[in-house]
Formats: C-alpha cells, structure tokens, sequence
C-alpha cells in the first residue's frame, strides 16, 4: 500500500501583508540571536544596557552612527553589556 504524501497547507496572508516582502532578520551583535530590523540589538540585550546607553543610542542625531560604531567596539572588545557606556 502507498502512502500519500501530504502537500503543506499554507496560511493566506492578510490583507496588511499582501504585497509586501517578507523582513529579514539579522542576529544580535552580542547574543546572536535573532533581532528585528532597524534594531541594534535584540530585546533582551537591549534590556541589559545601562539606561544612560539607551537614551544615548535612542537619540537620532548627526552623532548617531558614532554612538552606535561605539556600541560595536565595545560589544567585540568583550565589555560586558551592563558595563557598556555610549557617549551621548
């Protein structure tokens, strides 16, 4: 007797995402885990910054890349994520 092999049922899209592509995701410079795009860092490492780093990433500005090439030194060179400080 043959087995029929079983086609997988994929889900309709919904009208909000018709036409739209689907969003990569790029992992976290520090946890590798997955992370949204136009994020620096996932949620959970996110949550681990000092706030004064945060604030000082969240700010769109002329300094803004700076500030977030500073993160990127800092999170290669092995600092510790609670101990990271980004200069506003």
């Amino acid at each position: 007797m043959a087995l029929a092999t079983a086609a997988p049922v994929l889900a309709p899209l919904s009208r909000r995402d018709q036409g739209r592509p689907a969003m990569a995701t790029t992992p976290c410079p520090s946890c590798r885990q997955p992370k949204g795009p136009g994020k620096y860092l996932c949620w959970t490492c996110w949550g681990n910054l000092p706030g004064p780093a945060r604030k000082a990433l969240s700010r769109r500005d002329s300094k803004a890349m700076a500030r977030l090439q500073e993160l990127h030194r800092q999170l290669a060179a092995g600092v510790p994520l609670a101990e990271i400080a980004v200069t506003p």
